[in-house]
């Protein structure tokens, strides 16, 4: 006993803190012993451990009433923010449907524009058809007739079409209406028969001498090969067997059965004026009638050439238009894309300016819409400028350079290359399809999509990971150029990825010896580590471009090869 005071003495006098009570004690000792002097004493077990500070204290009535007030005004909260959200979201989602629902009845409103403008174009057409058949029966009929009046009637119609059609007076005005005058006054019947040759059947010799003025040919066959001399002299019309043979008829001309004007002359004095014909001056009319014809011939040519010129610059012109409405619509669409990005933005963070970045979207839609009608008016324009270019110039439309296929050939001719063809050209394909089919066959296929009037899609970044990534996958890059001239702007951003990849991508030559390689950056994922790259795989790479665009420029069609897609009646 004396050495335990003695201990505890000796710890006072260090300084060291009193020994514990009897509670304190007991709580050092064993669990059972605890749990004893706690029942003694009657204090809640839980007093033992109130000095630390992890364990929480116990709640009050008061504070189970306020933790429940608050989880309620919290569920009230959560029901309101969601019933809110779910409001907004509907609103959304409606406007979303109001907008389609209008672009839709945009898209059937400019697509029965396009059939009234189209069907009032056949319609004129089939009427100007008409027109010009009704001219050519009165002609004839007046040829036949000698109705001299009617015969100058027609033709002062004519003259004023070609008035209306804006044909000047000048050089090439002239020689252009001297060309259909011509062309009106050697029309022909069902049977072949010229004006001159029904005047000469109707016995009409001022009819007759009124069109050979005009440049008719008076040596013309007809039905059974029949010439208009021929025709006079079986109707035995003297007086004009007299004037065709004046104005260089050859009575020496057969017809189909072998007989001559003279054998089938039905008077006698006809066929006597048929046999003492002094045929050294048909020789000598006939080579005045060469000659004429030959220098009317030189001056259709002339009068092409200049036509030629005029209507190519006018196509340089219109090609210049046509670029323009092709760079405000891709601004447009930047601008489009812009908008919707920001309309996301707003919508993630909840910004509450739903209404005023929607509305932006449709202004930027309608803007979008009405810049793709000039677009397409444009070159609607330039399309009927190079078919006169071509019709002027006598180049054949259906000899288009490159390949013809349908939508439904389109895995065969581009994926597959049946035939190898596409790798014999050594060019990368230019899929021209005014439908829009093609890109829409591409775009969901196994390829690399690149939407070119997407600013997103052009950033250099995107464009070099893109074709990575179709070289590493072996699959195929597509550039879609929709209804613009965008080409030169994929130029650009190739070499903005690196200088000279658009022409090593054109020719090919970034393929061979491992020249796309130089792509890689270090911050590339293992994927793309050297090791990667198959040449397995490297065969199957493919590089399109899709337009809208009927007829590109010709330094695309030269450095591509160009690919037509022809709509079949059953479509895809």
């Amino acid at each position: 006993m004396s050495t335990k005071k003695g201990g505890a003495k000796a710890a006072a006098v260090k300084g060291q803190a009193p020994p514990p009570g009897p509670k304190l004690r007991a709580a050092a000792g064993k669990p059972k012993e605890n749990r004893q002097v706690q029942k003694k004493t009657g204090q809640p077990a839980k007093e033992s451990y109130a000095e630390d500070p992890k364990v929480p204290a116990a709640l009050t009535a008061e504070d189970k009433a306020a933790l429940i007030i608050q989880c309620a005004f919290r569920q009230h909260l959560a029901r309101k923010d969601l019933a809110h959200r779910q409001k907004e979201r509907q609103e959304y989602l409606d406007e979303m449907e109001k907008l389609q629902r209008e672009a839709y009845l945009a898209m059937v409103r400019r697509e029965q524009e396009e059939a009234r403008r189209q069907r009032e174009q056949e319609e004129a057409a089939e009427r100007a058809r008409r027109e010009e058949l009704q001219r050519r029966r009165r002609l004839l009929e007046a040829a036949f007739e000698g109705d001299l009046g009617e015969i100058r009637a027609v033709l002062k119609e004519v003259d004023q079409l070609l008035t209306r059609e804006g044909v000047g007076h000048d050089e090439a005005g002239k020689a252009r209406r001297l060309q259909r005058r011509v062309a009106t006054v050697e029309c022909e019947d069902s049977h072949g028969n010229t004006p001159l040759s029904e005047a000469a059947a109707g016995g009409q010799p001022m009819a007759i001498q009124l069109l050979a003025e005009l440049g008719a040919n008076p040596n013309s066959k007809g039905a059974f090969g029949r010439t208009p001399l021929y025709r006079a002299a079986f109707g035995g019309h003297l007086e004009a067997v007299e004037v065709l043979l004046k104005l260089g008829a050859d009575p020496r001309v057969y017809a189909d059965d072998g007989s001559t004007p003279e054998q089938v002359a039905s008077l006698v004095t006809v066929a006597s004026v048929l046999q003492s014909w002094d045929l050294s001056l048909t020789e000598a009319m006939l080579q005045n009638m060469e000659a004429e014809k030959e220098r009317r011939a030189q001056e259709i040519q002339k009068h092409k050439e200049a036509e030629a010129k005029r209507i190519n610059i006018k196509v340089q012109e219109l090609a210049k238009e046509q670029q323009r409405c092709h760079k405000e619509l891709q601004q447009a669409y930047c601008e489009l894309n812009r908008r919707i990005t920001e309309h996301d933005k707003c919508e993630r963070k909840g910004m509450g300016k739903t209404e005023l970045t929607l509305q932006a979207i449709k202004d930027a839609e309608a803007q979008v819409d009405r810049l793709r009608q000039e677009a397409q008016k444009a070159e609607e324009t330039l399309a009927m400028a190079r078919l006169e270019l071509r019709e002027q110039t006598q180049e054949d439309e259906t000899e288009a350079p490159g390949l013809k296929c349908k939508v439904t050939e389109l895995h065969d001719v581009l994926m597959k290359d049946v035939g190898d063809r596409i790798r014999a050209d050594g060019r990368w394909p230019l899929v021209i399809d005014p439908s829009g089919q093609a890109a829409t066959f591409l775009r969901y296929q196994d390829t690399n999509y690149v939407d070119t009037v997407n600013p997103e899609h052009l950033r250099p970044e995107t464009i070099r990971l893109a074709l990575l990534g179709a070289i590493r996958y072996g699959k195929p890059l597509v550039f879609d150029l929709r209804e613009m001239d965008l080409f030169p702007v994929v130029q650009q951003q190739l070499e903005a990825v690196q200088p000279g990849l658009a022409q090593a991508l054109l020719s090919r030559g970034l393929l061979a010896q491992e020249g796309y390689l130089s792509l890689l950056r270090p911050t590339d994922g293992p994927e793309y580590d050297p090791s990667q790259f198959q040449e397995a795989r490297l065969d199957h790479f493919r590089l399109f471009f899709v337009t809208r665009v009927q007829w590109p420029p010709a330094d695309q069609l030269q450095t591509l090869l160009p690919v037509r897609v022809q709509l079949s009646s059953g479509g895809l």
